[in-house]
């Protein structure tokens, strides 16, 4: 009876586990046929890994509760159109140089900090530490924090600690010294998995292979962005992504990075609006949408630039601007 496990899940379609001994022929020698028969009995359809066919299975699928919002966007027309954010999702976020990306994404950070007890990590690559945390307790004071010469240290750690309620919530990566880009996936990796982080923040994935040669380039970008969505999968965690634009508006340096995308908000702002609001006003563009279907203007935020605040413009007195006006 040599293969007799292997034939037996060939032949009936079962993946029959055998413990105790190796073949049904061992069972019998050691006269443990009532093992075999439960074994047998107990066995589950034999399929090919990857393969979901039992109702037991989707019934898992559902309880994992991946499509549930765990929480929501600081501005209304966003939140409306997205359903609100879900952990397992990548949200991309583009623009031209200049544009403000960054204060955005300072907004989310905060937005989420005050409305989640969710750990949360951060890597703004182009942002030294002093004016992350500058920027933070900024949103906290509703003041320029970084400009302000009033403000002591001690007023900034105080308003550090009221916006991340607790220690050991909020982990900034802050090291640049290595040009791998596996030391950047590695640290994602640490901080989702190690620290608990279920919101992380990239700004920004170019950043990651600046310097290289084009086609290299685009090979390690698509490299990182395939390990990134894999990541996000595998650890059930949020990953908010920056990514600048080259002239025809297209996810610098790789296609596969808007492609890994389940939301990508395209960011428009006319930097020589001789209107001082418009020019400070930051048009979002919903192109992609895989949870709500739904794309098109995801309303206008504006940058104060005596604050340094973003908030949502009205309606009414915001307009998406054309979208050759970011990339003339």
């Amino acid at each position: 009876m040599c293969g007799c496990r292997r034939l037996i899940q060939l032949q009936q379609g079962l993946h029959v586990k055998l413990t105790k001994h190796k073949d049904a022929n061992d069972y019998l020698a050691n006269h443990d046929e009532k093992e075999f028969v439960s074994a047998w009995w107990n066995a589950k359809k034999f399929l090919p890994e990857g393969i979901i066919s039992s109702r037991s299975e989707v019934l898992e699928i559902y309880n994992e509760a991946g499509s549930t919002s765990v929480a929501s966007y600081p501005w209304s027309t966003l939140q409306e159109l997205t359903k609100g954010i879900r952990y397992g999702e990548v949200v991309l976020l583009t623009a031209m140089e200049g544009v403000g990306k960054t204060e955005i994404f300072r907004g989310l950070e905060y937005h989420l900090l005050q409305t989640t007890d969710a750990n949360i990590g951060v890597i703004h690559l182009e942002e030294g530490k002093r004016r992350f945390y500058d920027g933070l307790a900024g949103y906290e004071l509703k003041t320029a924090a970084h400009h302000d010469p009033y403000l002591t240290p001690e007023q900034k750690i105080e308003a550090y600690d009221r916006a991340v309620k607790r220690d050991n919530r909020l982990h900034f990566y802050s090291h640049f010294s290595s040009d791998d880009p596996d030391a950047i996936l590695d640290s994602i990796r640490f901080m989702a998995g190690a620290c608990e982080c279920r919101f992380i923040f990239l700004d920004h994935i170019t950043m990651l292979v600046s310097g290289t040669p084009t086609d290299d380039e685009r090979r390690a970008l698509d490299y990182i962005s395939t390990k990134l969505a894999g990541m996000v999968e595998e650890l059930n965690f949020c990953l908010f992504l920056i990514s600048h634009v080259n002239d025809d508006g297209k996810t610098r340096g790789s296609r596969n990075i808007s492609k890994i995308a389940d939301l990508h908000v395209q960011l428009l702002r006319n930097l020589e609006a001789s209107d001082p609001v418009e020019r400070n006003t930051t048009h979002l563009l919903v192109k992609k949408n895989r949870f709500a279907s739904v794309t098109g203007p995801g309303g206008s935020l504006y940058f104060d630039k005596d604050t340094y605040l973003v908030s949502e413009r009205p309606p009414a007195t915001a307009s998406l601007p054309p979208v050759e006006t970011q990339l003339s």
